[in-house]
């Protein structure tokens, strides 16, 4: 039995998303958490699992207590625990049935609140900040989430918020020779949602103004609406991927000219660093987290407009150019690492 710090990790989040930044980083606590001699992590898990890449040996590794209510009704209830003098952290801002030892919640974005409106957001942040004042330790993911934390929840005591940046995965993400179906050295490539803040119209206003550029999409399959504009602007200059698996990803953009992220918004903005660490250039907006992330590996657009994405793709023309980014790029990946966003966790968890 171990007789380590008792952890209560509730995962709430693999029955809210099949994929996703939160959840794979939950992934990768947990991963390190269940073979620590020093924590005795016990698993609060949703009544169904959804999480696609969902590891079966946590299971054998640690306890579980099962949610018996859809996560979709779940996420807003108080969730179960385990012991007394348990460290409780939830990965999407419930709070303990029963409290007993320290209180840790991370924080990834305040997307919600910049962008809702209506009932939704009105649920979402109310939840989020009593979650946020009632933890002992506040987990930001970025000085970006950190600033961003104080600006909606001012009251809530600075020393209690830790940024604790997310990691990049280099046995998945790492630079492969160039050369695949549907991809050439003069692709762009676009990778998550679309809608919104993520700013998909920009990407490709500055594909339209690159004519030597074509438009790879990477993603949920793309609307009606999305095709006839993808049509109008770029005629043939853009091939649809789809969601792809994390090693067809790597091969993407092993093999692109380089990488757009026109986010308007972003907690941490991994992508820039996956796409770095494959040897992919990136272009990124010039706000939020994005240039905390991308540091000066990234070009970044002057104003958020086409016209600014295509200058910053236009200056990667240069071979020297492109090979000292591609060059800082993989230095600056490597800075990022799940085992030091670990052992940061570990050492609030263990901070008595």
């Amino acid at each position: 039995m171990n007789n380590g710090q008792p952890i209560t990790m509730d995962s709430i989040i693999f029955g809210l998303q099949r994929f996703g930044g939160v959840s794979n980083y939950w992934a990768k606590l947990l991963e390190h958490i269940s073979v620590d001699p020093a924590l005795a992590g016990r698993l609060v898990l949703p009544k169904h699992l959804t999480y696609r890449d969902f590891d079966a040996a946590w299971l054998q590794r640690m306890p579980v207590l099962r949610e018996r209510i859809d996560a979709r009704v779940g996420r807003y209830l108080p969730a179960r625990t385990a012991g007394d003098g348990c460290v409780f952290h939830t990965s999407y801002y419930r709070l303990p049935r029963r409290r007993s030892g320290k209180y840790v919640v991370s924080v990834y974005d305040f997307t919600y609140e910049r962008y809702r409106t209506g009932l939704a957001r009105l649920v979402h942040t109310t939840q989020k900040l009593a979650s946020i004042r009632r933890a002992d330790a506040v987990l930001c993911i970025s000085e970006s989430t950190r600033r961003d934390v104080i600006e909606f929840c001012p009251e809530v005591d600075a020393a209690r918020l830790h940024v604790i940046s997310l990691g990049v995965d280099r046995k998945a993400f790492y630079q492969e020779p160039a050369g695949i179906p549907g991809i050439n050295e003069q692709t762009v490539l676009f990778v998550g949602q679309r809608g919104g803040y993520k700013r998909f119209d920009l990407a490709v206003d500055a594909v339209w103004q690159s004519p030597r550029l074509s438009l790879g999409i990477v993603g949920p399959t793309l609307t009606d609406e999305e095709r006839t504009l993808l049509q109008a602007r770029l005629g043939a200059r853009w091939h649809e991927f789809g969601p792809v698996s994390s090693a067809d990803l790597r091969r993407l953009y092993s093999s692109s000219f380089a990488f757009i992220f026109p986010s308007d918004y972003e907690g941490f903005g991994l992508p820039i660093l996956e796409a770095m660490a494959c040897g992919c250039p990136v272009v990124a907006a010039a706000l939020s987290s994005l240039p905390e992330v991308g540091g000066t590996a990234a070009y970044y657009a002057e104003r958020q407009s086409g016209e600014s994405y295509a200058s910053a793709l236009n200056a990667l023309d240069s071979v020297a150019a492109r090979e000292d980014t591609i060059r800082s790029g993989i230095k600056r990946a490597a800075v990022f690492d799940w085992l030091q966003t670990f052992q940061k966790t570990r050492a609030v968890y263990l901070d008595k």
